[in-house]
């Protein structure tokens, strides 16, 4: 009985060691995996907290490229803007300078069948002309084809030979004009001085004061009337144009045609 029970102690110690034994075993493999677990959890978080970091520089870097992006944009539809609007004015001048071309085109073309019957008009007064103001224009006018005939000279060239014959009789027509000359008189050729006053008429005398006369513009040219009656205001009209005498109202012959 003695034994028996001695045996159960033993059983029993046994067993408490081996149960104490598991336990400690058990709780040293839940320490160790704690451990690790707690290992792991703190890799993770350096992990997260480096990605973190990572992202916010990153998102600074985004952030700096997505304003700089946007700078870029507003750049790029400005100069589009500006590109467009010197499109639409390159496209306006374009248009103006089509209209205007065309507008020159249509006046060549009218130019080119009147030209004619401007040069007919231009001869025809190139007659009435004063002598004096014919010789100036005789360059000129000698360009002026005969009526009908084919003209080497551009219609631009016929028309700038017209403005200048134009303009040289509109200066001669806006002054006074002293000439002498040889001129066939009533009496027969005399040296005479004419003077011109544009070109509606022109009064004249002899070197002595006995011929005197007026001058005007006829259907076969200038024509000359000598008019004795009025030498006398002729010669004072002489005496004032050249300083001789003082300015004063003189009554002279005007012939109209």
């Amino acid at each position: 009985m003695q034994n028996l029970r001695t045996l159960r102690n033993k059983t029993l110690s046994l067993i408490g060691l081996f149960s104490f034994t598991a336990l400690s075993t058990q709780a040293q493999v839940d320490l160790d995996s704690a451990r690790s677990a707690v290992s792991e959890w703190v890799a993770v978080e350096k992990l997260i907290s480096e990605e973190r970091s990572d992202w916010d520089s990153e998102r600074e870097i985004i952030t700096d490229m997505i304003s700089l992006l946007k700078q870029e944009k507003e750049t790029l539809i400005e100069r589009i803007e500006l590109a467009e609007s010197a499109t639409t004015e390159a496209d306006k001048k374009r248009g103006a300078f089509v209209e205007q071309r065309e507008e020159f085109i249509s006046a060549m073309d009218f130019l080119g069948e009147n030209i004619g019957k401007l040069e007919e008009k231009i001869v025809g007064l190139h007659g009435k002309f004063p002598p004096p103001l014919q010789e100036e224009v005789s360059v000129s006018f000698n360009r002026i084809p005969e009526a009908g005939a084919e003209s080497r000279l551009s219609v631009s060239q016929r028309l700038q030979t017209i403005v200048v014959l134009l303009s040289q009789a509109d200066k001669f027509n806006g002054g006074v004009q002293l000439v002498s000359k040889i001129q066939d008189l009533e009496s027969g050729p005399a040296e005479v001085d004419i003077l011109y006053f544009g070109l509606a008429g022109a009064y004249f005398q002899d070197k002595t004061g006995k011929y005197a006369g007026v001058g005007f513009p006829g259907s076969e040219g200038w024509e000359w009337k000598e008019t004795p009656e009025s030498a006398s205001q002729i010669a004072d009209l002489f005496a004032v144009y050249q300083g001789s005498a003082e300015a004063e109202f003189i009554r002279l012959p005007v012939t109209i045609k």
